[in-house]
């Protein structure tokens, strides 16, 4: 079992959070509708059987409609377990849902039916798969991707065709693909990574108050904006970026990096929302790099822990990833299920946010009172500003992004801050985002 959970973790270090457009193979089509699950207790609110669970309907006195949410992600090639992640999360939220009775929305009980298609880690491949799920299937949502180029693909066809399109991962905030006011009906349920930037250096001024020289790790794929908002942040803690070394994508080798920026004799090494952060650590390490170690993608403090395994490597390690080896009530009910369906597989923990995102978007439509009307679904989702319009695994959140990206149309909530020392993962615990 344990080499079965390293071999899968290693498959998704490979693909890492920064990704690009790979070759893939043959398209293979899924349709998931609810399947047993948990009983959920009733709630408010459409999500994990727990205080922030699903909505109830008992037994529904009318007809019960569907929901039907397509989903595009890489199912086949190179980046196939991280779709697998997010496919499998969307299943058990549809059987959390379903298993309950249904999400009430105005005055109608629906299921929820997820159809997933295969994006092949292409623009052609999505493009194809938004096609048939709002021609052929008349979805009511599209949900998906990963890569810039996808996003992009997506939202032309659903634009056009008047569907809402809310996107599952940005890699480069503002980046063109990203939301923004020329793409009406595209939303993101989902953070920005770089929105950890104050947290994590809030926790290493008051845990390591001598630490104040940073030295930043960054793929050269067009980050000059996340490391120019850092900057300010870094000056307003008495600290200062004392050296700086891009790399390209592809880079295996880590140690010619950190070779040059160890040379800066930094008291913090910070690898740029990279998913290979652990590949960094181990080459910083070996150079004799003994500082503070900051990862702030979502890369799992388990995954480094897995995969670096020496002890001493992992002490001052920083991570902006919720603990799976101490999870809180929400994550352990979705671990749980996961591991019921799934009894072979390790957990993979971008499940965890993955999950939140059709449930953001049901509690969007619990609001408006309605499914179809996207221009309205995103007005409304605009107007849920203030902390507790949105309920998620992670703790109350909230949709802004209005001065950043110029609409309100972004998920903040909590993020999760972990720390590794002698190889054992404290979690520290949910941090609020910093509006700096």
């Amino acid at each position: 079992m344990r080499s079965k959970r390293v071999l899968l973790i290693c498959a998704v270090l490979v693909m890492g959070v920064l990704l690009f457009s790979l070759s893939a193979c043959a398209k293979e089509e899924t349709t998931t509708t609810s399947a047993p699950g948990t009983t959920a207790a009733p709630s408010t609110t459409a999500g994990p059987g727990t205080t922030a669970g699903p909505t109830t309907t008992g037994a529904p006195s009318g007809e019960v409609k569907t929901l039907k949410i397509g989903t595009i992600m890489p199912q086949t090639g190179p980046l196939a377990v991280l779709g697998l992640a997010f496919t499998r999360a969307w299943d058990l939220y549809a059987e959390d849902v379903n298993q309950a009775g249904g999400v009430k929305i105005g005055n109608d009980t629906y299921q929820i039916k997820f159809i997933h298609e295969d994006s092949k880690g292409s623009a052609e491949g999505a493009s194809t798969a938004a096609s048939k799920l709002v021609n052929q299937d008349k979805v009511d949502l599209v949900i998906g991707a990963i890569l810039e180029s996808e996003m992009a693909a997506i939202n032309q066809v659903t634009e056009a065709a008047g569907v809402l399109y809310a996107q599952a991962n940005v890699n480069i905030p503002g980046a063109p693909q990203d939301v923004s006011p020329d793409k009406p009906l595209q939303v993101r349920p989902f953070i920005n990574h770089d929105e950890t930037g104050p947290v994590d250096l809030d926790y290493i001024a008051k845990t390591y108050p001598e630490a104040k020289k940073i030295a930043l790790s960054v793929p050269d794929i067009g980050y000059e904006g996340m490391v120019e908002r850092l900057q300010p942040q870094v000056a307003a803690r008495g600290m200062e970026i004392v050296a700086q070394e891009k790399w390209s994508w592809g880079t295996t080798d880590f140690v010619p990096v950190m070779t040059k920026l160890n040379a800066a004799k930094p008291d913090i090494i910070w690898a740029m929302v990279s998913g290979q952060a652990n590949d960094q650590l181990k080459a910083a390490r070996q150079l004799g790099f003994k500082g503070v170690f900051v990862s702030n993608s979502p890369l799992g403090a388990d995954v480094f822990v897995v995969t670096v395994q020496d002890p001493a490597a992992l002490t001052d390690v920083i991570c902006n990833s919720v603990d799976v080896t101490h999870p809180t009530p929400e994550v352990k009910k979705l671990m749980d299920a996961w591991q019921a369906k799934w009894p072979n597989d390790p957990f993979i923990s971008d499940a965890v946010h993955a999950y939140d995102m059709p449930w953001v978007m049901v509690q969007v439509m619990q609001k408006a009172g309605a499914i179809g009307d996207a221009a309205t679904l995103v007005k409304t989702m605009e107007s849920m500003t203030n902390r507790g319009d949105i309920q998620t695994l992670h703790g109350p959140g909230y949709i802004g992004g209005a001065d950043r990206f110029g609409v309100n149309r972004v998920l903040y909530r909590p993020l999760p801050l972990s720390r590794i020392m002698n190889g054992q993962i404290e979690f520290i615990g949910f941090m609020e985002p910093a509006k700096e």
